[in-house]
C-alpha cells in the first residue's frame, strides 16, 4: 500500500484538528453513479469559470473537456465530513508535496491553471455527487515559490467569487509555506500529544521520533577526491619467437 506523506498529514488534520468523523483518502467517482445532482448549476459554473479565466488570464483550464469527462477524471486527495445533527460541513483537500516547489508545469501560468482546475473540479464533484453546496475546498502545499503564490492568491479569491455567484456556499482556500506550517503542521503535532492511534501514520511517525528525541545532524560536506594520476603501464619486451631448426 502506497502512503503519501501529505495525505497522511491531512488525514490527521481533518480528524484531530477539524473534528471530522469521516475521512476518506483518494475519493473518486464511480461510473455507476448515473445521476448528477445540480447539473444545471454545475454546467453554468463550468461555462462561466472557463470564460473568465480564458478572458482574464488567457488560460484554458479545462482543455475543452465536457462536464462528465472532467468529473470522471477527477480525484480528491482527501474528503472529510463533520456531522452535527442534520447539518454537515464538508472539506475537500488537494495536497501536493513537491520538495523543490510545486511542479505542475514549466511556468507559473501552467501551475496556477492546474490548481484552479483542481479547486473548481472538486467543488463540482461535491455538488454533483454528494449534493452539498457548503464546505471548504482547499489546495495545500508546504513549498510554493513566492511568485506562484502571488499569482495564485487572487485566483483563489476569484474562485470564491464565482462559486458564490453560482449559488454555492463553498470557500476556496490556499494553504502554503508559512500558513501550511502554522495552520496545519503545528496544530496536528499539538493534537498528537493526546492521540494514540496506530492507523494514524503521520502522528505515529512523529511519536516515534519524539520517543528517541531524534535530532537531524548537520549535513557534512562531501570530501573532494584528489585526482589520481596513473603511471603508464610498462610494457614487457616482446619475446622473440624460437628459432626454427636449420634457420
Amino acid at each position: 500500500m502506497r502512503i503519501e506523506i501529505g495525505e497522511s498529514l491531512f488525514f490527521s488534520w481533518l480528524r484531530h484538528v477539524k473534528g471530522c468523523q469521516l475521512v476518506q483518502t483518494n475519493w473518486k467517482t464511480s461510473p455507476q453513479w448515473r445521476e448528477l445532482q445540480n447539473r444545471a448549476a454545475i454546467e453554468q459554473l463550468l461555462t462561466v469559470s472557463r470564460e473568465f479565466f480564458q478572458r482574464q488570464y488567457g488560460w484554458e483550464i479545462y482543455k475543452n473537456s465536457s462536464l462528465d469527462q472532467l468529473l470522471v477524471q477527477g480525484e480528491i486527495d482527501l474528503l472529510g465530513g463533520c456531522f452535527a445533527g442534520d447539518t454537515a460541513k464538508i472539506y475537500a483537500v488537494e495536497v501536493a508535496f513537491h520538495e523543490k516547489g510545486l511542479k505542475y508545469g514549466n511556468s507559473t501560468p501552467e501551475i496556477c491553471a492546474q490548481v484552479v482546475k483542481k479547486l473548481l473540479r472538486a467543488a463540482m464533484g461535491l455538488a454533483g455527487y454528494l449534493g452539498v453546496s457548503t464546505g471548504e475546498i482547499i489546495f495545500a502545499s508546504p513549498k510554493i515559490h513566492p511568485a506562484v503564490v502571488g499569482k495564485l492568491t487572487p485566483c483563489v479569491a476569484e474562485i470564491d467569487r464565482l462559486l458564490r455567484a453560482g449559488g454555492f456556499n463553498f470557500t476556496a482556500r490556499l494553504l502554503a509555506n508559512r500558513d501550511f506550517a502554522e495552520q496545519v503542521i503545528e496544530p496536528v503535532l499539538l493534537a498528537g500529544k493526546e492521540v494514540a492511534d496506530t492507523t494514524d501514520f503521520f502522528l505515529r511517525s512523529y511519536q516515534l521520533l519524539k520517543m528517541f528525541k531524534v535530532k537531524i545532524p548537520p549535513r557534512r560536506p562531501r570530501a573532494s577526491r584528489a585526482p589520481t594520476s596513473r603511471a603508464p603501464a610498462s610494457r614487457a619486451p616482446a619475446s622473440r619467437p624460437p628459432a626454427l631448426p636449420g634457420g
